[in-house]
């Protein structure tokens, strides 16, 4: 599964996985319902409401076709990404690039919409072989639609212990994967290995060539502990993609080893 990696206030970028099919669908099913509510609720208010014909055709403008035709437009720009729909399964639009998309990004995948719904379907067709969750207005804008899902926690994987009131030592550290943390975990927590100190000063050193974190001054033991807390703190959640340090394997936690709309 693709992710993105989406820049936090605290200037920390957080991985997220691309949203899934389903939940796009599901989504989409959502916010169709929410605007067919909408025209039965006016269209019930015409029956009710004795009208003459320049009447019914400001309100119909004004409350029904102009609110239903903006609805994802201004869901989007108002909600931070989200629809009614995408916010009941807690996915939103994202930029490729990790920033917050721009009105006129909003604007592009909005216009193009449509296209993607309506033209025998081609927005699904595009996002399934796509491979990052794109359909046609994403592609133009240069969007996609994430998950922001929490699946099991990160302290229950890593089976590193955070206080709430922790404080961040090296917010380097989200530019590793959760495989990656997994990693660092095997490797602190394992006591079968003959050669396991050594193993953590290797493990530090790969750490520290990815994330640009010195670490002056501390042991390998006590780095790795620290990223690892600071990692859970940090990202809160574990994801399913992997990744592994440079030169390694999947096989083994030693660091020598390679580890709709």
């Amino acid at each position: 599964m693709s992710t993105v990696g989406i820049e936090t206030a605290q200037n920390v970028v957080i991985h997220h996985e691309v949203a899934s099919v389903g939940d796009r669908m599901v989504a989409w099913i959502l916010d169709f319902l929410v605007k067919s509510a909408w025209f039965l609720l006016f269209t019930m208010v015409f029956f009710i409401i004795d009208l003459d014909d320049y009447e019914s055709q400001i309100i119909y403008w004004t409350l029904v076709a102009l609110p239903m035709s903006f609805y994802h437009l201004a869901s989007e720009l108002l909600m931070d990404g989200k629809s009614i729909g995408k916010s009941s399964m807690n996915i939103k639009v994202a930029r490729l690039d990790g920033g917050q998309p721009t009105l006129g990004q909003y604007l592009l995948r909005w216009l193009i919409g449509p296209f993607d719904v309506w033209f025998y379907g081609i927005g699904l067709v595009v996002i399934l072989i796509n491979g990052r969750g794109q359909r046609l207005g994403d592609l133009a804008a240069g969007t996609t639609v994430v998950s922001l899902k929490q699946r099991t926690k990160l302290t229950e994987t890593l089976l590193t212990e955070v206080r709430e009131e922790h404080q961040v030592r090296f917010p380097e550290v989200t530019r590793l994967t959760d495989a990656q943390a997994a990693l660092v975990k095997e490797v602190v927590t394992s006591t079968k290995q003959a050669n396991r100190w050594a193993l953590m000063e290797e493990m530090a050193a790969k750490v520290r060539e990815a994330t640009g974190i010195t670490g002056d001054g501390m042991k390998a033991m006590e780095f790795l502990q620290a990223v690892l807390r600071d990692y859970v703190h940090l990202t809160g959640q574990q994801g399913a993609g992997s990744g592994h340090f440079k030169g390694e394997r999947v096989t083994s936690p030693s660091p020598t080893d390679g580890a709709p709309r």
